[in-house]
């Protein structure tokens, strides 16, 4: 489960408890940091974390002034520099060479727990969101720290900058982010706002419930992926065998994807071990186009099966053998190669080693716009708790 969920989560299962925690959220990076704009950090009032803001440097900093910060009950931003060449950042381990802008607010905000209700009901149902957050302005500026624009798929608006002027300026610059699913920092004149796109769990669909499905299962949810694990064996197809699993169905063979929804957005592992039901299953899959196929066996097995099947439709990139090249021979090492690959699919990386890559591990935020000089977030000095 990814701290999002496990935030979502929480505050669904004990609202007493949450009501009146603090949410940090990493809404800007410039330079290196472990974290990136999007991660999130619960902080309850016992001294309980759910989610990370950074490797373990800042987590203890964060939770300590949390409180303070949002005494007046209004969001904040603060900026944690680990870029400093003094000595005392490298004793302290905050020698990230980032800066890290982080914002604070209260649950029991009526604007934050509306912003949390919002991801959560879409995000339950499989759908993703844009969430515009206000989080530099100036005094002149219609809107404050903390103000947010809430976009659904559909392109329904809410939330505080719902109807403003700054809706459609945001909007203007944010869409084609949106529709591309990434996030972006846009600069606007007397203010600056993180525009983030929040998916929905990747549904993966993992055909074939043997032993070594299990691991597949195990480590996908981990990812916070929703899984489905479908078999046509009952003693296999058993809740009690992938605990961890959104959905196990049974399969009828003779209608194998009956009661199973597959969308463009979804990510398909054929791991049968059985040739004729491979083949009942690609002939159904292929023309619904799912966002990742793999098929598990030898090349010359998957080119088998797309002799008799039929070539994959145009944009439908079949990864046969399924995984990456880790040497793998085991169940549990299979699992890593097959999850990994999909994990360097989605963020369009080739799953190489990162001592090979040329240039900074992750891209720079996007930023649109140029930011104003005097709306730079206070500095906080922290003292990591790692060390």
């Amino acid at each position: 489960m990814n701290e999002l969920d496990a935030i979502l989560g929480m505050r669904r299962a004990e609202p007493e408890r949450t009501g009146d925690a603090v949410l940090a959220t990493v809404v800007h990076v410039r330079g290196s940091a472990y974290r990136r704009p999007g991660a999130r950090m619960m902080i309850l009032s016992d001294g309980t974390r759910i989610g990370t803001v950074s490797g373990g440097c800042l987590e203890r900093d964060v939770s300590r002034k949390a409180w303070w910060l949002t005494a007046s009950g209004r969001p904040v931003v603060r900026a944690y520099d680990t870029s400093s060449d003094e000595d005392a950042v490298w004793e302290f381990g905050l020698g990230c060479n980032g800066i890290v802008h982080v914002l604070f607010e209260r649950l029991d905000r009526r604007e934050t727990g509306e912003m949390l209700d919002f991801i959560d009901t879409n995000r339950s149902a499989g759908r993703g969101v844009g969430v515009a957050t206000v989080i530099a302005a100036a005094e002149d500026c219609p809107a404050r720290v903390g103000e947010r624009l809430l976009v659904d798929p559909a392109g329904a608006r809410r939330g505080a900058l719902a109807g403003s002027r700054l809706e459609w300026e945001i909007l203007g610059r944010a869409s084609d982010y949106f529709r591309r699913r990434e996030n972006c920092l846009v600069h606007l004149p007397g203010c600056s706002v993180f525009a983030e796109w929040i998916g929905p769990p990747l549904p993966l669909i993992v055909f074939g419930a043997g032993h070594d499905a299990v691991p597949v299962a195990r480590f996908a949810r981990e990812l916070g992926w929703h899984v489905t694990v479908a078999d046509g064996r009952p003693a296999y197809a058993t809740r009690s065998r992938f605990p961890e699993a959104g959905e196990v169905v049974l399969l009828d063979r003779e209608d194998p994807l009956g009661g199973i929804r597959i969308t463009r957005d979804s990510a398909v592992v054929l791991m049968t071990h059985n040739y004729p039901m491979d083949v009942k299953l690609l002939e159904r899959i292929l023309p619904l186009r799912p966002r990742y196929l793999g098929l598990l066996g030898p090349r010359s097995r998957s080119a088998r099966l797309l002799e008799e099947v039929g070539p994959p439709p145009r944009g439908v990139d079949v990864h046969a053998p399924v995984g990456l090249d880790l040497g793998s021979q085991t169940p549990e090492s299979i699992a890593l190669s097959i999850v990994g690959e999909i994990e360097a699919f989605l963020h369009r990386r080739p799953g190489s080693r990162l001592k090979l890559r040329e240039g900074p591990i992750h891209a720079n935020p996007r930023e649109v716009g140029l930011p104003p000089e005097s709306l730079a977030a206070p500095l906080e000095n922290a003292v990591c708790e790692l060390r």
